[in-house]
């Protein structure tokens, strides 16, 4: 607790940079403020779970970005 108090006083007083600090460029992307429950059956569920895994996503970002291109192809129809 006390090197987080230490840090603290630094940033309040200036000094939380460095000279030789490096700087990076941080993309904040929009929060994702809306669910929607979607239901499926068991076998199709672990069909989206498989598949997920296998491109190294979460089934719910995988199913969210199935939704989106699906979006995308209909507003370039």
């Amino acid at each position: 607790m006390a090197d987080i108090n230490k840090e603290i006083k630094e940033i309040e007083q200036g000094n939380a940079w460095d000279e030789s600090d490096e700087v990076v460029q941080v993309e904040i992307k929009k929060p994702l403020d809306k669910v929607i429950p979607v239901r499926l059956s068991a076998d199709k569920w672990e069909e989206i779970r498989r598949e997920a895994k296998e491109l190294g996503v979460g089934p719910t970002t995988l199913a969210r970005m199935w939704i989106l291109e699906r979006l995308r192809q209909r507003v370039k129809a």
